[in-house]
């Protein structure tokens, strides 16, 4: 469960249960002393990052209208501190209309000792979107601690891509994953049991396929790919490539008939 809080807004819903999770919105205008309790709001919300400190992270205030901050508690594994990651955003007129546009993300462990700021980001999402819908925790490459990704941008369909960010174990803090982003795993389903990754996409009306990863010394490595399209005005083909002596070879192909 998680809970966030605004000006006059609550809500509530599920997310995965690695997330132990209390989300903060906070909205502060660009004329903060116009709306009292508002402020008090923020102040008292963002008082449990204020102690790790925004001006050492080296952090910069957006110079925008409406500032805004998600944070959430994160259990990476039983036996490691919490985490604490904070997503700066903005919203309208520096994000369309209804959206929210975050720019910044920092992964903090609760004791201290690990910090992680990650700027340059533009991750786009619907602000009222709850935070499983756009944050995601659980593990991304199967080695028994909790990973995070936040989505990159949505879309009418399936094809949804994403930030990803990997806990590493031995420097005991967060990063960016940027092979697992240039891999485009779009739409991802991380399957535990068979340590595998499938993405899918839809490229247009009958035109779609599904991609299987595995990891290769934690990289992404396409090992099949299942690809549909039309073929003529009534048909359907769908093709099969699988990873065979480091080559994509088609290993079957299938037709459909289509009214």
């Amino acid at each position: 469960m998680y809970s966030t809080k605004g000006s006059g807004m609550a809500s509530s819903g599920m997310i995965f249960g690695v997330l132990l999770i209390t989300a903060f919105l906070c909205c502060c205008g660009d004329a903060p002393h116009q709306n009292a309790g508002t402020e008090q709001l923020c102040e008292r919300e963002l008082a449990p990052f204020d102690s790790i400190g925004i001006e050492e992270s080296g952090i910069n205030e957006p110079s925008v209208a409406s500032p805004g901050l998600t944070q959430c508690t994160l259990s990476v594994h039983s036996d490691l501190e919490l985490f604490e990651i904070s997503l700066y955003w903005v919203g309208p007129p520096d994000a369309a209309p209804g959206f929210r546009l975050a720019h910044t993300l920092t992964a903090a462990s609760l004791d201290g000792d690990s910090m992680a700021v990650f700027e340059g980001l533009a991750s786009n999402y619907n602000e009222n979107s709850e935070l499983g819908g756009y944050f995601i925790a659980e593990d991304m490459n199967f080695d028994g601690y909790t990973d995070f990704r936040l989505m990159e941008s949505p879309s009418a369909g399936p094809n949804t891509c994403w930030y990803f960010w990997l806990f590493d174990p031995d420097t005991g803090t967060f990063f960016r994953s940027m092979e697992y982003e240039e891999s485009r795993l779009i739409s991802p389903e991380f399957d535990q049991n068979n340590r595998t990754i499938k993405s899918f996409h839809r490229d247009g009306m009958g035109m779609y396929g599904r991609e299987h990863y595995t990891l290769e010394n934690g990289h992404p490595l396409l090992v099949r790919s299942e690809q549909t399209e039309f073929q003529g005005p009534d048909s359907l083909i769908t093709t099969v490539t699988e990873l065979i002596n480091d080559a994509m070879i088609v290993t079957e192909q299938s037709v459909q008939i289509v009214n």
